[in-house]
């Protein structure tokens, strides 16, 4: 194996440290598998940016006048759009982390990709610094506790809206998840992602596309992968 990634750009190489490439072909099996998770990943994301007219700026959610009456009832709903999308998220990697080390001699597990404060590098890809927070909000929503974000209703602007907003006081995202201790959840994001976590999770899914062209084209130096993950939809 080689000891670096040789100046790739592709960001799995650049994860994984070196640019060999896969060893062997996953099965068709595990190629759907992983296909699915990414397409369920792009769908719940769907959901969640219909929320805004502009998710990626803004992160507002612009109120009607019957959603301004009932807002309590528009709060639960982004909560759940944020919990699926946050969870799709979560096992993609898990089933990402599975493929890839069945493909290679290296030993790749969820800590490959889901890389804490104590390995921060700010030279790794863009999707493997901004899941980290990602993953920490996962670890907490799975637990019952949504405190970390609180959807609030302002008036001042000529619609009604609400934002999302992170409360670091109210973050403990490792208490009773299962994922070892990583440090700090919040090394890979800006102040304004982190304040604003819609704005953050635009800002994921533009690194995530990118992402997920690396790792067909990581896949395709072994095998037809385009192909194989289409075989049985």
């Amino acid at each position: 194996m080689c000891s670096n990634s040789s100046g790739s750009t592709n960001a799995v190489d650049q994860t994984l440290g070196h640019a060999d490439g896969p060893d062997s072909s996953p099965t068709e099996t595990e190629a759907k598998r992983l296909s699915f998770s990414k397409q369920i990943v792009g769908i719940n994301y769907t959901r969640l940016d219909r929320l805004c007219e502009n998710t990626a700026t803004e992160g507002v959610v612009y109120l009607d006048d019957q959603q301004s009456a009932d807002s309590n009832s528009l709060r639960v709903n982004i909560y759940t759009d944020i919990h699926n999308y946050l969870s799709s998220l979560y096992s993609f990697v898990e089933e990402l982390h599975q493929v890839i080390n069945s493909c290679v001699d290296d030993s790749v597990d969820r800590d490959t990709f889901v890389v804490g404060s104590k390995r921060e590098g700010y030279s790794r890809p863009p999707f493997i610094r901004k899941l980290v927070f990602a993953w920490g909000l996962r670890n907490q929503f799975t637990h019952g506790n949504y405190r970390c974000l609180r959807i609030v209703k302002r008036q001042d602007a000529p619609r009604p809206y609400m934002r999302v907003r992170f409360r670091k006081e109210s973050f403990d995202p490792r208490g009773k998840g299962d994922l070892s201790e990583v440090g700090n959840y919040l090394w890979g994001v800006e102040r304004h992602e982190r304040d604003n976590p819609m704005c953050y999770f635009a800002r994921l899914n533009k690194c995530f596309v990118g992402f997920w062209s690396d790792v067909e084209e990581w896949f395709s130096r072994e095998c037809d992968w385009r192909q194989m993950s289409r075989m049985g939809r």
